[in-house]
């Protein structure tokens, strides 16, 4: 398993989107010169590092956070159309890989401000270059930073269908239930009708009113409806 930066820091986007980015661009506590000779240290960091520089886990974890403020900030002030959560953690990760600037002139903002969705993430491929030269990391880490702009992000705007039915609400005054018991009990009456010749010599024969045993089949009835509405509601339907 991929090492991560401690999740209890105050992070700017999903948690979804920083694991993305740190495990698309690693962590070394040792300055390094990444695949076009840029000095790098911790979670991919490139402002201001030299040879020989030396950082402790903490602070390339609290440095990523705070470039992470800094980089959502940029990106959310470029749209035009605020992002949801997913849409935000994912052009994040394109900035820090690509800069803001280049985010700035990106189709991917382009195509985001316009609301063409699609567009916009097919537009993340087109970063899939180092050095002139198409990386095939790059392309695994624009294909995962697409599929995360387009996953839905569940707001109070766009609530889950559970998150539809008001918890607080009693079955009673559910309209289907309540459709459910009429409809059951019209059928049950049908039913009931079709055959009530039979039961009634039956509850003869055994000494029992009749109406007792239309009275049992219909509570009979209205219970598995009930039941089967209680089982909805329990699993998140209106």
């Amino acid at each position: 398993m991929k090492k991560l930066p401690q999740r209890n820091l105050p992070w700017p986007i999903s948690w979804e989107g920083v694991v993305e980015i740190a495990e698309s661009e690693g962590c070394k506590l040792t300055a390094y010169q990444d695949i076009v000779g840029v000095w790098t240290i911790g979670w991919g960091e490139t402002e201001g590092v030299t040879e020989g520089m030396v950082w402790s886990q903490a602070k390339a974890d609290q440095r990523l956070c705070a470039r992470l403020e800094e980089f959502s900030g940029s990106v959310r002030h470029a749209c035009k159309v605020p992002p949801n959560d997913n849409e935000l953690a994912a052009m994040t990760s394109l900035a820090y890989n690509i800069g803001i600037g280049g985010f700035r002139r990106s189709s991917v903002l382009k195509n985001h401000n316009a609301g063409d969705k699609i567009s916009a993430s097919r537009a993340f491929g087109l970063w899939n270059k180092a050095g002139g030269k198409v990386v095939n990391g790059l392309v695994l880490r624009r294909a995962r930073e697409a599929a995360l702009y387009l996953k839905p992000a569940y707001t109070d705007e766009a609530p889950t269908l559970a998150q539809k039915v008001d918890p607080e609400s009693k079955l009673t005054s559910s309209p289907i239930a309540q459709s459910g018991v009429t409809t059951a009990a019209t059928g049950g009456v049908a039913l009931l009708a079709s055959v009530s010749s039979d039961l009634k010599e039956l509850a003869q024969n055994l000494s029992v009113d009749p109406l007792l045993v239309f009275g049992v089949i219909g509570l009979v009835v209205g219970g598995v409806v009930i039941y089967q509405r209680y089982k909805q509601r329990k699993e998140g339907w209106a």
